[in-house]
Order: C-alpha cells, then structure tokens, then sequence
C-alpha cells in the first residue's frame, strides 16, 4: 500500500472513531483494528473487533453508514471511498485457538 492510502485510512480511522464509541453497551469494548483503503480509492473496508456481540456492533456501525459517508465528503477529495464495515476474523481465530490449548490441559 503506498503512502496516500495509508493517510487516508488514518483520517477515515479518525472519522469514524467517536462513532464507534457510541457502540451499544451489550456490544463490550469495541475497537477499529484495521481500515483498508483500496489503491484506486473506490473502497475503505473498516474492521472492527467487539468483546461481547460484534454482529450488533457491525449492525449499528452499517446504520450509521449514511453519515458516516457524509462525513468523507467534507475531506474534499477528488475520490471519496465507499466505506464498508467487517467484523475482524482475527479475534475469533484467537479465541478459538485459546479454546483449543485450553482442552489441551
């Protein structure tokens, strides 16, 4: 990824931050791991992470969707990204290999 990308993820991470606060309680803590922004700007795919129900947090980041998209635009670029929230897989594969050494024992 070069370094414009890198910026642009930064700002979006920026953005989108106190959003991710306002997270429904039942989510847990929920937390920004990753956001990807494709070479040709078309796309800032968002990962997120959340203790307790990261379904419902991705639900309520997706609602706040039009907002949040509305929010790019005042970064007045010539390209603004679609932004696309996932839940992080890297979470789930830790606790279950954490699951899976604990049945070890």
């Amino acid at each position: 990824m070069s370094k414009r990308p890198k910026m642009l993820a930064s700002t979006i991470r920026d953005l989108i931050a106190p959003v991710v606060r306002t997270c429904p309680k039942e989510c847990g803590i929920v937390s920004i791991s990753e956001v990807e922004v494709s070479t040709d700007y078309a796309y800032a795919t968002i990962y997120v992470s959340a203790l307790q129900e990261p379904k419902r947090a991705l639900e309520y980041l997706e609602s706040r969707l039009h907002d949040l998209q509305k929010s790019l635009s005042n970064l007045h670029r010539k390209h603004i990204p679609m932004l696309r929230f996932r839940i992080d897989p890297r979470g789930e594969k830790g606790g279950r290999i954490e699951e899976l050494l604990n049945t070890l024992s």
